[in-house]
């Protein structure tokens, strides 16, 4: 047992894998699944009536995540990225919870707004951990592999509305809200950050290196604008398909959201299943 919970282990960087694919199921689940559990809460909560209030609901999860994202960065590569995902995943868990005894409208907006800056903090921290455990062999592999658990997650947020009808959209959120807080205490013994990392924290501390110093080299990289470009062109239409093709099913061909929610969101999710497995496959070589 000693031997496989040893970070300096070649197994132990896979383990690393396997526990941030659990991670990343859980953050697009918990952000997922409230676009198909629209119907059931509105039940409760009049206010989602309003495509305009729905939208803006989805919508500020997407604003709060994209400005706090360069900062979620400039922490990961501060201090230590275990403790960043294992907060960040306490605190998206704990707001999940939380979103069963809303009440209000607003209450829902401020939790949902919540959650956009604890979900920012994980991804640029996970996947700088895996890129230190891995090198060029099996690091794109080994990202991509944590990927489809991001698909995964996306694709059982679909399931939001049939577990919504089957034990109560309150139910539902406090379920997966639990889920999360256990494990982030499993991730608390089990995830460790690497070494080198902690002892550049610890060097840049003695340096006194400024907070932004990095995020000015990033804008000074003209490779660093191409790569954005290129990742933000396919997000536009991709957030709008994942938030609304939902209710967009469930109206336009007059079935249960229930049945439309996995619908839709499973067809996107295997595709892009298959996409990053090979493109990882494919990059490491």
């Amino acid at each position: 047992m000693a031997s496989i919970i040893n970070r300096n282990t070649r197994t132990y960087a896979w383990i690393v894998v396997a526990l941030l694919w659990a991670v990343g199921m859980l953050n697009y689940m918990d952000r997922q699944m409230l676009s198909t559990m629209r119907e059931s809460i509105m039940i409760d909560i009049s206010e989602l009536e309003s495509a305009a209030n729905f939208g803006r609901l989805m919508a500020v999860f997407l604003w709060v995540y994209g400005i706090m994202s360069p900062f979620s960065g400039i922490i990961g590569d501060r201090i230590s990225r275990k403790w960043v995902i294992v907060s960040a995943l306490f605190v998206w868990s704990f707001v999940t919870f939380m979103m069963g005894y809303a009440t209000s409208f607003n209450q829902l907006y401020l939790l949902r707004g919540i959650m956009g800056v604890s979900e920012a903090l994980y991804m640029p921290a996970a996947l700088s951990l895996i890129a230190d455990y891995h090198r060029e062999r099996t690091r794109s592999l080994a990202i991509g592999i944590n990927m489809t658990g991001i698909y995964f997650g996306q694709a059982m947020g679909g399931f939001g509305a049939t577990l919504a009808v089957m034990y109560g959209w309150h139910g539902t959120f406090h379920s997966f809200g639990l889920i999360g807080i256990a494990y982030s205490v499993v991730l608390m013994l089990l995830l460790h950050d690497t070494p080198r990392h902690v002892a550049t924290i610890e060097k840049e501390e003695k340096a006194k290196v400024p907070v932004f110093k990095g995020m000015a080299m990033l804008l000074a990289n003209i490779s660093f604008w191409v790569i954005l470009f290129y990742f933000c062109v396919p997000s536009v239409p991709g957030w709008a398909t994942k938030n609304w093709l939902p209710s967009l099913f469930a109206s336009s061909l007059g079935i249960d959201m229930s049945v439309a929610g996995p619908i839709a969101t499973i067809s996107i999710a295997v595709s892009s299943f298959a996409g990053v497995l090979l493109g990882g496959f494919i990059s490491d070589r």
